[in-house]
C-alpha cells in the first residue's frame, strides 16, 4: 500500500493518504491563483477515504457553493481542496507533500484562465474547465 505524508510549512498540520493517486495536474483557474499565489497550483487528487489529518486541525474556507479550501490557521498555507460534486475524493497541493517528486503532472486544468505571461512548456493535456474531464468519470 502507497503511504504518503505531508504538512504545512510551520508543521502544525500533518496529513495522510494511503491509497495511490487518482490523478494529478496543474490548476490554472482564477481560485487557485489568488488563494496560493501563484499562476499555477500542482495538485493531486486521492480517494477521500485515503485521507486524514495525523496533527493539527486545519481552517476551511468555503470558496464556492461546492468548494472548501482547507488551511493551515497558523502558517496560511493552503493544502487541501474538497468539492461536494465529488465528495469520494480529495485534491492536495502538491508542493506540500513530503516527497513532491512522486507525483508528476498528468494535465492542466482551466487553461483559459493561465495568465498571459505563464508559458506552457509541456505537451501536457491541456482543458478548459474540466475539459468534460473528470478524473472519476474515467473510473467504472
Amino acid at each position: 500500500m502507497a503511504i504518503h505524508d505531508g504538512g504545512c510549512l510551520c508543521g502544525k498540520l500533518r496529513f495522510r493518504v494511503s491509497a495511490p493517486m487518482l490523478e494529478s495536474g496543474y490548476c490554472h483557474c482564477r481560485m487557485c491563483q489568488k488563494n496560493s499565489g501563484a499562476p499555477v497550483v500542482a495538485w493531486v487528487t486521492f480517494p477521500a477515504a485515503s485521507f486524514s489529518w495525523i496533527a493539527g486541525e486545519p481552517g476551511t474556507y468555503a470558496s464556492s457553493a461546492h468548494g472548501r479550501r482547507q488551511f493551515c490557521s497558523g502558517c496560511g498555507s493552503y493544502l487541501v481542496f474538497l468539492s461536494a460534486n465529488y465528495p469520494a475524493e480529495v485534491s492536495i497541493n502538491t508542493a506540500s507533500f513530503d516527497d513532491p517528486g512522486a507525483f508528476a503532472p498528468r494535465m492542466h486544468i482551466f487553461a483559459e484562465s493561465r495568465i498571459s505571461w505563464f508559458h506552457i512548456a509541456d505537451q501536457l493535456p491541456s482543458h478548459t474547465g474540466f475539459g468534460g474531464f473528470h478524473p472519476a468519470d474515467a473510473r467504472d
